[in-house]
């Protein structure tokens, strides 16, 4: 017989050291056992879609002006793709330390694509180009994928001159799924691309910012395995898919673990 049925877990519960919300430990009241075959899933999971598009994970413009190279960021923020545009100009523009400004941004709804160009003014006499994640890895490694080009789709490099650089599609949405890893639960048994062993449930992204994301199993199939395991402080992480502690800005989060007696780990 199971030692339990289910566990309510709600990050407001959280123990003293824990980081966050998003990276929290949970002390239960009673330490349980699990006995052999035993197995168990993520239910009723309450994620409140309250992290930033852009934030210090995706902010950061590498780019060239003139003779020099320059890093920009972005201010973290819910942005709509026109005021996207706008942060990144002016990002620019304020790196430029003691020159006036020299660029603005341009938004084309019917592509939902930006252009950041060169103030008219000034665009005979200069040139400019904003890096791929090619060059930031060699030039700017210290800010290596944290730039803003999944967003704009800056794939193909722009050449040193006083062109416009036209963004691809712009990705307002760029997280499509949470990954719940955990400590003191479950056998190492799954792995993500990134190389983490410790997921224990994948969440679609499936609401927009600023509301509650919800996620329910429809049938209980989907068990992992905890067989043998001493069940006292459990850990849990939210992760996007590479890896990065996902910032829910101090909203808490809540789901439900189910066991059950499982045959063959299935």
């Amino acid at each position: 017989m199971l030692p339990i049925k289910k566990i309510y877990i709600d990050s407001r519960f959280m123990s003293s050291d824990s980081a966050s919300h998003s990276d929290f430990k949970i002390d239960l009241p009673i330490t349980f056992l699990m006995p052999e075959d035993t197995g168990f899933y993520i239910d009723d999971v309450c994620i409140p879609h309250t992290w930033y598009p852009i934030s210090e994970r995706n902010n950061v413009i590498v780019f060239k002006f003139l003779t020099s190279n320059y890093i920009a960021e972005v201010p973290p923020g819910n942005y709509s793709t026109v005021n996207f545009g706008i942060a990144i100009a002016k990002a620019m523009n304020d790196a430029l330390i003691n020159i006036p400004d020299r660029f603005e941004s341009l938004y084309d709804a019917k592509t939902n694509r930006l252009t950041i160009k060169l103030l008219d003014a000034i665009k005979e006499f200069n040139a400019f180009q904003i890096y791929t994640d090619l060059l930031v890895d060699e030039l700017a490694p210290s800010v290596a994928h944290r730039t803003i080009n999944t967003m704009t789709k800056n794939f193909a490099q722009k050449p040193f001159d006083n062109s416009d650089d036209v963004s691809g599609y712009i990705d307002m949405y760029p997280l499509r799924n949470i990954y719940m890893t955990a400590s003191g639960l479950g056998n190492f048994n799954t792995m993500s691309v990134a190389g983490d062993r410790n997921i224990v449930k994948k969440i679609p992204v499936t609401s927009e910012h600023g509301s509650v994301i919800f996620d329910q199993t429809v049938t209980g199939m989907d068990y992992l395995d905890c067989s043998r395991q001493t069940l006292s402080r459990l850990s849990f992480v939210l992760r996007d898919v590479f890896g990065t502690v996902i910032d829910i800005n101090e909203n808490h989060i809540s789901f439900s673990i189910v066991f059950s007696r499982v045959q063959d780990g299935s």
